[in-house]
């Protein structure tokens, strides 16, 4: 069954490996950055709890390598969801690591402020 949104979709597939670029920059890349340089500030606290957790246990190097298993085990998903709905997984990295990026960023910004 054809739809009006087939065209879409197959544009979308056809730029997976972009979707995964803009996965890792701002999911992988933007967040862990916002939030290393949110934390060097002292009005500036982690707001998620396992992330804090984390950060108080094991200290604040221990956000990349977390991340880097989370984005592994998005990418497993990826491959293991059938296709066409695969490419929601670098998709909503991708939307999720814009918002947390923008949001530790107006964070900075009001700290600064």
């Amino acid at each position: 069954m054809n739809t009006d949104f087939d065209g879409s979709i197959d544009i979308l597939e056809e730029n997976a490996l972009l979707w995964w670029y803009g996965a890792i920059v701002l999911f992988l890349v933007g967040d862990i950055a916002t939030t290393l340089v949110g934390l060097q500030l002292r009005t500036v606290v982690e707001a998620s709890p396992v992330a804090a957790w984390l950060i108080n246990s094991y200290g604040l190097s221990m956000i990349v390598p977390v991340k880097v298993l989370i984005v592994c085990g998005f990418y497993g998903l990826y491959r293991l969801v059938p296709s066409p709905h695969s490419i929601g997984v670098p998709l909503g990295l991708c939307a999720l690591g814009f918002v947390v990026t923008v949001w530790n960023g107006a964070v900075i910004a009001a700290a600064l402020i």
